[in-house]
């Protein structure tokens, strides 16, 4: 009886928000300018319910969840969730728990299934995050040869290691991206691309932000090869053939492990509704004889 005193002032709450939060957008003043209403769009806060208190929630209890910052950040490399926040993220996962609990206390369905359904839901959003920054981590990782063989062909045609390196802006995807990124900060702040002396260059701290290995050291071989002169093109395309080489032989790895990696997937969703479709009729027929 306690459960179901609660479910009105539960539902009024949730109802009672959704309604502020449209209702707060709605400019209700009229006889304004064009300009001043232009104005008044401009500083208006755009973002979304989850995102607003996410965020707020963030700002209140000081909280910075830097693996997920480090996701959200491979994430929007290859243009998704743009302009979003961590505090988006956590959110969207408060709003799905709140809904998972309010369908519970409204059904009364207090099984364990139920309550891990609402964790699962309020983990989806991180895990779709998480999911999609592994998937540019791998785009750019697999662009690291491309992007090598095309800055070591420049090199060879006489071009400068700063028109190679622009010339990688070029390419298609996230890596593509992260060069402009590098040509324009080095731009706004008029630094060096390449790294000198002690001081490193803008490519190098660019890459590095983003913790992948592989990408810093891409950064410092071409770093070094640029400090070479001359020989900058043979040595690049000496990095260009290694990077070859190592890409060809993650492939090969990658399809030894092919078939321990689809083992889980078909035993979860072959093999065992496969037997469950033969043994619970088989098992229900013979509890029903006796």
């Amino acid at each position: 009886m306690i459960w179901k005193d609660l479910v009105a002032p539960v539902a009024a709450v949730l109802i009672a928000l959704l309604a502020y939060s449209y209702f707060r957008r709605v400019d209700l003043v009229f006889g304004r300018s064009a300009s001043a209403r232009l104005e008044q769009y401009a500083v208006a806060d755009h973002r979304g319910l989850t995102d607003r208190i996410g965020d707020s929630l963030m700002d209140r209890f000081g909280l910075t969840f830097e693996s997920l910052q480090h996701e959200l950040r491979w994430a929007q490399l290859g243009g998704l969730y743009v302009g979003k926040t961590v505090g988006s993220v956590l959110g969207k996962s408060l709003l799905y728990a709140v809904l998972g609990l309010t369908y519970v206390l409204m059904f009364k369905t207090f099984s364990p299934i139920f309550i891990l359904g609402i964790a699962v839901a309020a983990y989806y959003p991180i895990l779709g995050l998480k999911g999609r920054g592994g998937d540019i981590r791998q785009m750019v990782k697999r662009a690291l040869p491309e992007a090598a063989a095309l800055i070591a062909a420049e090199m060879s045609a006489s071009g400068s290691a700063e028109t190679a390196v622009t010339r990688a802006a070029s390419l298609p995807g996230p890596f593509g991206k992260l060069v402009q990124d590098v040509i324009q900060s080095a731009q706004r702040g008029g630094r060096l691309i390449f790294s000198r002396d002690a001081i490193d260059g803008v490519m190098v701290e660019q890459f590095t932000k983003y913790r992948m290995t592989q990408l810093e050291a891409f950064a410092r071989q071409i770093d070094l090869v640029a400090s070479k002169g001359a020989e900058g093109p043979k040595q690049m395309s000496e990095v260009a053939r290694g990077l070859a080489r190592e890409y060809r032989s993650d492939v090969a790895k990658s399809a030894e492990q092919l078939s321990n990696k689809l083992l889980a997937p078909i035993t979860l969703y072959i093999f065992i509704p496969f037997m469950l479709a033969i043994f619970v009729p088989l098992f229900a027929s013979v509890f029903q004889s006796f």
